[in-house]
């Protein structure tokens, strides 16, 4: 039986290079949020760089064994494409991308909320959930430097 939407549903190794590029993405996202006085987008969205893509699929979970794949149009042809999501925090929200696979890259303790499913999820976690349903980011060890960076993939059932 598949996991309900939003909980951990495996684990990846990371590549030693993503782990180190993703807490040096997070770093300078929290400190560009800092100097806005976080006035700024509670989530900043990037093209996935090459440090991500590299070997990836060497270590991505097997989406068709997961009876999902990789969505490139929505219903209206409109592109969805992957992205690196990094915040230090959001409340919660809804957007409309749909189900989408996320893979930790970083994280600092933040906890993933989506309806009844919260939990703090380590770099490697993965994890689908639905975009359109209100799902937020929150409640670090308040260290004050807390960041969620991950790799967010737009899926789609087989």
């Amino acid at each position: 039986m598949a996991k309900p939407l939003g909980e951990i549903c495996g684990s990846v190794a990371l590549p030693a290079l993503v782990i180190a590029e993703a807490g040096k993405l997070a770093a300078e996202v929290f400190s560009a949020a800092e100097e806005q006085a976080f006035c700024g987008d509670e989530v900043e969205t990037l093209s996935v760089p090459a440090w991500a893509l590299q070997d990836g699929p060497a270590w991505l979970p097997d989406l068709q064994a997961l009876g999902y794949r990789r969505e490139l149009a929505d219903v209206f042809g409109r592109e969805r494409r992957e992205l690196l999501v990094a915040t230090p925090g959001v409340e919660p929200h809804a957007d409309d991308e749909g189900l989408v696979l996320m893979i930790v890259l970083h994280n600092d303790g933040l906890m993933f909320k989506q309806g009844r499913v919260k939990y703090a999820p380590n770099a490697g976690d993965w994890f689908v959930f639905d975009d359109r349903k209100a799902h937020g980011v929150d409640g670090g060890t308040d260290d004050g430097r807390e960041m969620f960076v991950g790799w967010n993939i737009p899926i789609e059932r087989i």
